[in-house]
Order: C-alpha cells, then sequence, then structure tokens
C-alpha cells in the first residue's frame, strides 16, 4: 500500500502538466522546433545517465536512486515552472533526463527485490502498480482541466507549480516511509561491461531489429498540443481530452491481452496507426481528434505486440538487451522528435507524413525479419 501511494503522488502531478506541457512551452516563446528539441534533449541525457545511474542503484541501493530522481524531479517542474526562455527549460530538460535514469529501473527492481518477500506477488503487484499510476495519471488530467476553468484561467504556471508541490510530497513520503531496501552484493561492473559487449557484438540483428521497433514506437507526440490548440480547442478542455485519449491507450492494451497476433492482425494495426496519425494533422478538429483515438488505441495494442515479441525472443540475458531496446529507443526517440518539431513548424500535417514515411521502413523490416529471428535466437539461447 505505501508503494502504492508513492506511485499515485507522482502520476497525480505528472497528470497535471503532461496535457499542456509543450503549450506552456510555447506560450513562453519557444518555436515548436526548440520546444521539441527540449524534449529530444530529456531522452538523450537519460540515455547517457542509464548507466551510472544503474550503478548507483546496485551500490547504494533502489530507494535511495528513487528519492533522489524523484527530488531532481521535483527541481526540472520547478524549473519548468519560472520558465523563461530555452535556457531554463533546457537546463529543466537535462535535469528531468537524470531524473528519469535515476528512476527507470529502480522502480521496478524495488518492487522485486527490495519490497517483495514473496518474489511470486511480483506480477500482481506491478500490476496494481500500474493501474495506480494510469487511474492517479487520468485523476490528474481531469484536475489539470478543473483548474484551467475554474481556479486560474490561463494561467499554466499554477499547474506546474501544484505539480512541483505533489512531487515534493512524493519524495519526502519516500524517505520517511518506504521501507530501506536489502543491502546487495558487490557489483562488478567492469567485467559486466565487457560481457556486454560481447553479447551486443554477437546479437547486430537483433540490434536492428530494436531501431526498427524504435522507429515504429514514436507517434509524434511532440505535435499533438499545438494541433488540438491550432484547432481551437480551449485549454481548460485539454485535461479532458488527455484523459480520454489515455483511456484509449488502456482500451487498446486490453483488447490486446491474450491476443494471438496473427501476421495480417499486425499488418491491420499499423495500416490503421498509420492512417489515423496522417489525419490526425487534418485542420477538422472532429477528424483531428478522432484520428488521435484511434492511433492511440491501435499503437497500445501494438506496443503489447512489441513487447511481447522481444519477450519471446530474448530468452537469455533479458535485463542487458531490454536496456540496450531502451537505449536505442531513447537515441532514436530523440531525433525523431526533433524533426517532428523542426517540419512541424511549417505543416504539422507534413511532419506526420514524414513521420509515418520513416516508421514504414522500420515495420517492414519486422514483417520480413520476424519469423527468421524469432527461430535463430530460440535455437541459439536454448
Amino acid at each position: 500500500m505505501k508503494y502504492y501511494i508513492k506511485i499515485g503522488l507522482e502520476h497525480f502531478a505528472f497528470g497535471l502538466i503532461i496535457p499542456i506541457s509543450i503549450i506552456w512551452k510555447l506560450s513562453n516563446g519557444l518555436s515548436l522546433a526548440e520546444a521539441a528539441a527540449t524534449e529530444a534533449l530529456i531522452l538523450l541525457v537519460t540515455s547517457i545517465a542509464e548507466v551510472p545511474t544503474g550503478i548507483f542503484a546496485d551500490k547504494f541501493g533502489n530507494k535511495k536512486s528513487l528519492v533522489w530522481g524523484g527530488l531532481l524531479r521535483t527541481i526540472a517542474v520547478a524549473l519548468m515552472a519560472y520558465g523563461g526562455g530555452l535556457a531554463m527549460f533546457a537546463i529543466a530538460a537535462v535535469v528531468s533526463g537524470v531524473a528519469w535514469a535515476f528512476t527507470s529501473g529502480a522502480d521496478q527492481a524495488y518492487i522485486h527485490d527490495d519490497l517483495l518477500k514473496d518474489k511470486g506477488k511480483y506480477r500482481r503487484v506491478f500490476a496494481n502498480a500500474t493501474m495506480v499510476d494510469e487511474a492517479t495519471t487520468i485523476v490528474g488530467m481531469l484536475f489539470s482541466g478543473l483548474m484551467l476553468a475554474v481556479v486560474s484561467g490561463s494561467d499554466l504556471r499554477l499547474l506546474f507549480m501544484v505539480a512541483g508541490a505533489f512531487l515534493a510530497l512524493s519524495v519526502a513520503y519516500m524517505f520517511i516511509f518506504l521501507p530501506d531496501g536489502h543491502k546487495k552484493a558487490a557489483a562488478h561492473h567492469e567485467s559486466a561491461l565487457i560481457g556486454f559487449k560481447d553479447k551486443l557484438h554477437d546479437s547486430k540483428e537483433l540490434l536492428v531489429m530494436f531501431l526498427a521497433f524504435a522507429l515504429i514506437y514514436e507517434s509524434g507526440r511532440v505535435l499533438w498540443q499545438p494541433q488540438l490548440e491550432n484547432l481551437g480547442l480551449e485549454l481548460s478542455k485539454f485535461g479532458i481530452m488527455f484523459a480520454l485519449f489515455k483511456l484509449a491507450s488502456l482500451a487498446g492494451s486490453f483488447a490486446a491481452r491474450g491476443h494471438r497476433f496473427k501476421l495480417r492482425w499486425v499488418i491491420l494495426s499499423f495500416l490503421v496507426m498509420s492512417i489515423s496519425l496522417i489525419l490526425f494533422g487534418v485542420d477538422v478538429f472532429a477528424v483531428s481528434a478522432a484520428a488521435l483515438t484511434v492511433f492511440l488505441f491501435t499503437e497500445n495494442y501494438f506496443r503489447v505486440y512489441m513487447s511481447d515479441f522481444l519477450n519471446r525472443v530474448i530468452t537469455k540475458d533479458r535485463a542487458t538487451f531490454l536496456s540496450v531496446s531502451s537505449l536505442v529507443t531513447n537515441v532514436t526517440g530523440a531525433a525523431l522528435v526533433f524533426a517532428a518539431g523542426y517540419f512541424g513548424e511549417n505543416s504539422i500535417l507534413l511532419a506526420l507524413v514524414i513521420l509515418v514515411a520513416l516508421k514504414t521502413p522500420g515495420f517492414m523490416y519486422v514483417l520480413r525479419k520476424h519469423n527468421a529471428v524469432f527461430t535463430r535466437y530460440r535455437q541459439e539461447l536454448q
């Protein structure tokens, strides 16, 4: 229960600012390309900081990693609340990227290694944590719209101030109430790094697969808020709209549960994703909103497929390869986010068409290599 409260406090704060974070940057004088660059910077910094923060968690414990990550995230939100220009948002992005690196692996590791004595309960506890995450994010989004409509008018800064307060409360709660982790045996990071390099050298085809999935994964989120604002959506309704989008994503995940991913369904889902993402760029609000809803439903369905595929292929050294997958996704995502912002300066529709064009070769590679890669790695890793 204590861990769920921590999750709830954090994700309520996230829900407050997710619907308007790009709009806030634009209202502070950043161009769309500059706003996208700060989002890309978060991904790059997270990628760079993943290994050292992982070593920190191994040496000092997952709880300390979570506390430091939460503290840095609070500072990042405070810097965003201050705003003022590109330099301040860039600093906030760097701090935020390090914060995400501190918490990205430590969250799951804390549940598995420190919180539970009975490891058989991990899946249930992690599933519960995910539900708390999603539910409190949606509540935060709804509250965001309520605050803008009733309390603050169009003052977005207040949302960041309230979010920062909840994140600070979360840090204090973690520090005081979360149980300390168990002591870990000393890790031999140098030898692990050598083994890591050897695994990468022997798994080039899998690395290309990670790149293909990374291309498919990017969804042009940096363009969503500007497009909806351009179509006349009031700021006070952004929270409600994004809560509905979140529900569409959850519905897609639910639809994919226990589903056998036959090739025709995978192809159909990608086609629907591509068409709906392009239609989101149409300058008709009803069409744009409906298209994004369909995209998010289908995208989460496809993400479950990607996760299922990777888990079937990677049967050994799972943590290592999933870390590599995360690294490839972040670096590729940073490039795509920047490109989306750059082209979106002139035309959001053009940016979305280019994004789909970049995703398509990745999907074609997945189709061409799926069976071969699955069979080969299953045999080699048995």
